[in-house]
């Protein structure tokens, strides 16, 4: 069986995909790329490299210290890193191990004949894979692995699981990519045809600028029926004044009136409208003949100058996307000629908008920290529409609902973390109906119909849907424009503009988001949310790391609740698990700020007392079991339950990390052979 379902294979041979795009090497050894990479190897505690089909190392992590041993050690006896490339040219990911039994996995790429393989390293697996490595050190008379090495052995099912998990993001990641870079592609292309200046300069003759428009779009677009209409204000009706292809000349006797339902729709919702019945549009349409009819509108003012006609065309979802950042472009064009005519500096100029969409901020672009990309977006989308308060909510996919990971400009109205769920307010009601709102009076509209807090001073706001990859993660709010106008449609396309354009950092964020959590349920006991064993062996490592620079001393105490197994065996263990998470709260909030408590086992818990010799460890210890005795007596337990505790000191009771738990766990049998409910310390 295969360790990843096809639903989650990356398809290198869609369709869809643009042939001219970055090649997959180019694309993967990219600084943007290698910079994730490196921070996914720290989350997941694994050495990332990135091999091409014949074997170039392209990209390389920080290495593991037992990968670091080995290959300057014993590279050449052990065939290393020749060895754990052997797994080059693998169809599928797949977990293995090298020949000095380190476990690895590979994860094969491909794009259009360019093929890469990552390769995560991690170390032993099993106990029994570090005494093969030092079998056949001792046969090969290799230099002995340095014993400060930490080892931990997680076995292949959690290598398994982070290669899944590296698979997923990685491919999610492509995904984005490739969809975001089709999407700048062909916009590129269009812009560069059409740009500031050609406008300018076609404005000037408006019938050979419609002309170049629709040029552009079937350049881009393919071969296709399209028309240009433009509002005669007089007639009160929008006419074609400029149409190509099959249709060409039914467009041209094609018009809709202002006042029109369809045109209304497209006022409302300030998008395209489609139909697949064009000859019923209109009493006088001419495209009886079409099957389809998608209408683009331009907007200048706040108010529909313009539409762009496909006829009798299936566009994909990238194309509307195309076409609706397009006619975007002919609007802020149209906007900004205006505003040149005019010299009206009171408003900022489109093209300005512009830039604040398409340039991206470094700020956000390296942000990783969901908080910190969160202020950043809304610091940017306030600055966007001119706006002073604002709040922007991620959807959490577990509870189903909206968490507030910035504000501004709010007061006390909005905490940090707030929590809304879905369908409860504004923001909760927009993520269930699916589609962004603009208020322009929040009193009069028969959407919302509330009255308006003091503490907002227009009654104006725009709550826009946060989409990736068609999939809701948010809402943006925004409210109070600088200068009191309500908020528009072109408010509305110009943020999702500026949504889209950063759709790839916040999904970055989002998944090291996810990392992180996953890296914090990799450390902590499910049971009691206080750390568990595998973190305290790395803190162990660690105070030993700094006794050696600094030569402070520290205390390891291991506590054992007496007679558990018979409250256990008499209550039963959701009793015996409510009785542990107790004591572990009650440890939890009874040590200084800078002591680890971890769960060691069953009912077993173990505390590290930092730069803490062994007068103050007693002192500390014997304090901790009066407070647990406080909390075990007022537990009111049928069963009276004590505690017996163990106490040993590095460097005094012992010269290495084994040593010590061996001494603190005499300790505790010294503790537990007196009779119990004692501390005892060596």
């Amino acid at each position: 069986m295969s360790i990843i379902d096809n639903s989650d294979k990356y398809n290198p041979s869609d369709p869809d995909r643009d042939k001219d795009e970055l090649p997959l090497k180019e694309l993967i050894t990219s600084s943007e790329w290698v910079e994730y990479l490196t921070s996914l190897s720290e989350v997941i505690h694994f050495e990332l490299s990135l091999y091409g089909s014949d074997g170039e190392l392209l990209v390389n992590t920080k290495e593991k210290p037992v990968c670091h041993f080995i290959k300057h050690n014993c590279s050449g006896s052990l065939d290393c890193p020749g060895s754990c490339l052997k797994v080059l040219g693998q169809n599928e990911p797949v977990v293995t191990k090298c020949s000095a039994q380190i476990t690895c996995f590979v994860i094969p790429l491909e794009r259009h004949g360019d093929k890469v393989y990552i390769i995560g390293r991690n170390s032993f697996a099993e106990y029994e894979d570090m005494l093969d490595f030092l079998r056949i050190a001792r046969e090969k008379r290799l230099p002995e692995i340095q014993v400060s090495l930490p080892f931990e052995f997680k076995g292949k099912d959690h290598a398994r699981a982070i290669l899944h998990y590296v698979y997923l993001t990685v491919i999610r990641l492509l995904k984005s990519h490739e969809k975001k870079y089709r999407l700048e592609e062909k916009l590129i292309r269009m812009t560069s045809l059409f740009d500031g200046q050609t406008f300018r300069t076609l404005s000037r003759n408006p019938d050979l600028m419609y002309r170049y428009i629709l040029d552009t779009m079937e350049f881009v677009l393919g071969q296709a029926s399209s028309m240009f209409l433009s509002l005669d204000r007089d007639a009160g009706i929008f006419r074609t004044v400029c149409s190509t292809g099959r249709f060409q000349d039914a467009a041209m006797d094609f018009h809709i009136s202002a006042d029109s339902p369809e045109i209304k729709e497209i006022s409302d919702k300030g998008s395209a409208y489609f139909s697949d019945s064009p000859g019923n549009i209109t009493s006088g349409s001419t495209l009886h003949e079409a099957d389809s009819l998608c209408l683009f509108p331009i907007f200048v003012n706040n108010s529909v100058q313009g539409l762009i006609g496909v006829i009798n065309k299936k566009l994909s979802r990238e194309d509307m996307k195309i076409m609706n950042a397009f006619s975007d472009y002919i609007q802020l064009n149209l906007e900004n000629q205006g505003l040149r005519i005019s010299a009206d500096e009171s408003k900022k100029k489109p093209e300005q908008k512009l830039e604040h969409i398409i340039d991206v901020d470094d700020k956000i672009v390296s942000a990783v920290d969901i908080e910190m990309l969160s202020a950043a977006l809304l610091d940017k989308s306030l600055e966007i529409l001119n706006a002073e308060k604002g709040s922007l909510m991620l959807l959490d996919d577990e509870t189903s609902e909206l968490v507030v990971e910035a504000h501004k400009g709010t007061g006390d109205l909005i905490q940090d973390k707030k929590r809304i769920r879905i369908g409860e307010g504004i923001a909760g009601k927009v993520v269930d109906s699916g589609g962004s709102l603009v208020v322009a009076d929040i009193e009069n509209d028969p959407r919302v119909r509330q009255e308006n807090r003091s503490h907002y001073r227009t009654k104006s706001f725009l709550s826009a849907l946060i989409k990736l990859q068609d999939r809701v993660a948010g809402v943006l709010n925004i409210s109070d424009k600088i200068e009191g106008e309500p908020f528009d449609d072109t408010d509305l396309q110009r943020i999702q503009s500026y949504i889209s354009s950063v759709s790839i950092a916040i999904e970055r964020s989002l998944l090291y988001k996810k990392a992180e959590h996953l890296k914090k349920l990799s450390i902590t006991d499910p049971l009691t949310g206080i750390y568990n064993r595998r973190y305290l062996n790395k803190r162990l490592s660690e105070e030993i790391t700094r006794y050696n620079r600094y030569k402070h001393p520290f205390s390891f105490m291991m506590l054992d609740m007496d007679k558990f197994k018979e409250y256990n065996d008499t209550f039963g263990h959701i009793a015996g698990d409510n009785l542990i998470k107790a004591l572990a709260q009650r440890i939890a909030r009874s040590l200084r700020a800078i002591d680890i408590a971890a769960r060691f086992g069953g009912d077993e818990f173990v505390a590290i007392f930092p730069q803490t010799p062994k007068v103050d460890a007693i002192q500390i210890t014997n304090r901790l079991k009066d407070k647990i005795d406080e909390t075990l007596k007022e537990k009111s337990l049928e069963l009276p339950m004590s505690v017996s505790m163990g106490l040993a000191t590095y460097p005094d009771d012992a010269t290495s990390i084994m040593e010590l738990i061996e001494k603190t766990d005499q300790a505790l049998y010294l503790a537990k052979k007196g009779g119990g409910n004692r501390v005892v310390y060596l």
